[in-house]
């Protein structure tokens, strides 16, 4: 993550910024779809979305397959021993198995291939390249020490490993972190304290392509069958059900259809081993479960097909969000961080269940807001009772259309794919 190799010709570069003036498109090399990677959701379409259509950018895949030269195995090695010396014995083996080593190895190999690296998530590297950071949430940039949703009562500033990343960060290689969140932005420069972290730090907004609205809300020419779609996140974890508060949705899409209301509710996901013990087949017999992964296509047809998109989660999932807005569908969310800043001028267009924030997330004294999720995974009655409610009191489908079409402008406004990569391209090295 951070090096102070002074071999010649493998140190990081030294770049002016903002790319519009580019003699040609920056190479950025992209170890998503390495091994290491997976468990950091991988290419997801949220970072991506800087990517698609971008003419700024020559973005590509980097092989995991690819090897490297004695030298640069060497170099990597050394690189790897400096960042093991700020970790504890009892974390040095958990965090080599997330480094990956013939992941870091593989990397190296192409290092002449790119300007850039773009890291996403966590600073897990240990190679010669610069590279560009994008991040959610603070408490992600820790793993695999931390993990989100296990935070609280965390003395963080103390650890080894935030030594260990606050070096990576006000590195050298490291050109410029980015979030699309002002509020994690801000943690971030709060938490650190270090003025050349501080420097490094932009705000870059998601951007989405919205449908037209004639497209978006067709689904409401035909007041019948009132239609409620929930997904898991992209990794189909079975647990991140629970984490979505699909237990919750479940026990008020009972009660909604035991009250004769004309209601339907589709779920895409993974089905948790659990499921069986906390609702019976007769609780289930009226959902539309897949349980298993759709592409593109038919993922599309469902969002367009679907009033109602319930994301009453434990934590935040901006992309999500970003395309219920897109496709016409009334998002049903929490209050927990962050959700505040999509729909900022726009709150009486979403339905929200509050007290996930008080009951999932702490302000620590450091300035970083931990999060600990166990108490939101299970039954409870007052967040399935809201989202009762709120369903059965913006069930007019005039109603939800009005609301439909407020939301797509706004995300229309404020989301705009050419906008959010006009921000990106001017974090980018001049070549």
């Amino acid at each position: 993550m951070f090096h102070p190799y002074s071999g010649a010709g493998l140190q990081a570069e030294s770049y002016p910024f903002g790319s519009t003036t580019a003699a040609r498109p920056i190479r950025l090399g992209l170890p998503w779809q390495m091994p290491f990677y997976l468990p950091l959701n991988g290419s997801h379409p949220l970072v991506e979305s800087f990517l698609h259509g971008n003419t700024a950018v020559e973005a590509f895949d980097l092989d995991p397959h690819a090897t490297a030269s004695a030298v640069r195995r060497a170099v990597v090695m050394e690189y790897i021993s400096e960042q093991v010396a700020y970790i504890d014995d009892d974390s040095s083996e958990r965090f080599m198995e997330w480094l990956d080593v013939n992941s870091q190895f593989a990397i190296e190999g192409q290092s002449a291939r790119l300007d850039s690296l773009f890291l996403h998530t966590t600073p897990l590297y240990a190679g010669t390249r610069p590279f560009l950071f994008h991040f959610e949430s603070l408490p992600s940039l820790f793993m695999p020490f931390m993990f989100t949703g296990n935070t609280s009562g965390i003395d963080l500033t103390s650890k080894g490993y935030f030594k260990l990343v606050r070096k990576a960060l006000e590195s050298d290689q490291c050109l410029r972190i980015f979030s699309h969140l002002k509020s994690s932005v801000d943690m971030l420069c709060r938490v650190f304290d270090s003025p050349v972290i501080t420097s490094k730090c932009h705000h870059v907004p998601l951007g989405i392509r919205v449908h037209e609205a004639q497209t978006a809300t067709a689904k409401f020419n035909q007041p019948r069958t009132l239609r409620i779609l929930f997904t898991n996140s992209l990794h189909n974890h079975p647990d991140s059900f629970y984490l979505r508060g699909g237990h919750h949705l479940l026990t008020a899409f009972e009660r909604l259809r035991k009250s004769g209301m004309d209601i339907a509710l589709t779920v895409l996901s993974a089905i948790p081993d659990s499921l069986p013990a906390r609702f019976t087949p007769a609780q289930l017999e009226s959902v539309d479960w897949i349980d298993e992964r759709v592409d593109d296509a038919a993922l599309e047809q469902l969002f367009l097909s679907h009033h109602l998109f319930a994301l009453p989660a434990a934590g935040l999932h901006s992309h999500s969000l970003m395309r219920a807005f897109a496709h016409g569908c009334v998002p049903i969310l929490s209050d927990a961080p962050g959700y505040e800043e999509y729909t900022q001028g726009i709150e009486d267009s979403v339905l929200t269940m509050r007290g996930v924030r008080s009951l999932v997330y702490t302000e620590e004294k450091a300035g970083w807001i931990s999060d600990r999720y166990e108490p939101f995974t299970a039954p409870l009655d007052s967040f399935a009772r809201q989202i009762h409610d709120l369903v059965l009191e913006h069930s007019e489908f005039s109603h939800l259309r009005d609301l439909a079409l407020r939301n797509l402008e706004h995300c229309r406004r404020n989301f705009n794919p050419d906008t959010s990569q006009a921000a990106f391209n001017a974090l980018l090295p001049r070549v």
